[in-house]
């Protein structure tokens, strides 16, 4: 369930976004309340990507609303957005390879000006992942996967979202680092009161972490619930959990 006293603060209205002539969101409509962890689900190339990427303006829509907090953000830009609190972590994790852990960590953060707290966030980051405050002064790029990830999560928080999107967390890992990097989003999203927005293909650990999900295909939302309404669904069970 979604925390008591939850309020909106992501509309999505109606979205349609093409790349070229190929439409690849039909018309797509959800919402977020806050401090929720809302997924995301389908197979390859069921417009889950797009999605965020519309959100962010990476994939503008054509038409459709995509409110943040009340306000249409539509033709915003990444700057504006990350001033905001939105901050997406991409899929492929995109870390600068060249550049030390802290570094990378320093970039989550070129937007702000508060010394301390940015030192303060630092601190809460190194606590939370300690192999990152280990290889603090290595280069990103000598990371392993798991590491790369919980480095480009950490990247994020640096900017404070109040909202952060997660593009394909499990990608290309371990089984064991994949609930590891999972338990980590669900510490955020409870000490840090953070509400997120998940992408994922694994949807059972998906939605083991999730409040409600979202299942997606071919560019449409095809069934909405619950987290536990989701997992006990025949047919999600079927096509997704492997029932």
């Amino acid at each position: 369930m979604a925390p008591d006293g939850a309020d909106r603060v992501l509309e999505i209205d109606s979205v349609r976004t093409f790349y070229g002539n190929i439409e690849a969101l039909k018309g797509v409509s959800f919402h977020i309340d806050r401090q929720e962890i809302i997924a995301i689900l389908g197979s390859n190339g069921a417009g889950k990507t797009t999605c965020l990427s519309s959100i962010v303006g990476l994939a503008p829509p054509r038409s459709g609303r995509v409110v943040y907090e009340g306000r249409d953000i539509r033709g915003a830009s990444t700057d504006s957005l990350v001033r905001d609190g939105l901050v997406m972590v991409p899929e492929g994790r995109r870390i600068f390879p060249a550049l030390t852990v802290r570094e990378n960590l320093r970039m989550g953060a070129y937007l702000r000006r508060d010394r301390q707290g940015v030192k303060d966030d630092l601190d809460y980051i190194f606590t939370m992942f300690p192999i990152l405050a280990a290889r603090a002064g290595q280069d990103g790029g000598t990371l392993s996967g798991g590491e790369q990830q919980m480095l480009a999560i950490s990247r994020g928080l640096m900017g404070r979202p109040r909202m952060l999107l997660l593009d394909e967390p499990s990608l290309g890992l371990a089984p064991i680092v994949i609930r590891n990097i999972f338990d980590t989003i669900r510490r955020i999203n409870q000490e840090q009161k953070t509400t997120i927005l998940l992408v994922e293909q694994n949807a059972n650990l998906a939605l083991q972490v999730a409040h409600r999900a979202y299942i997606m295909t071919t560019g449409l939302i095809t069934l909405s619930g619950t987290a536990s309404e989701l997992l006990n669904d025949e047919n999600v069970r079927r096509a997704y959990l492997g029932g």
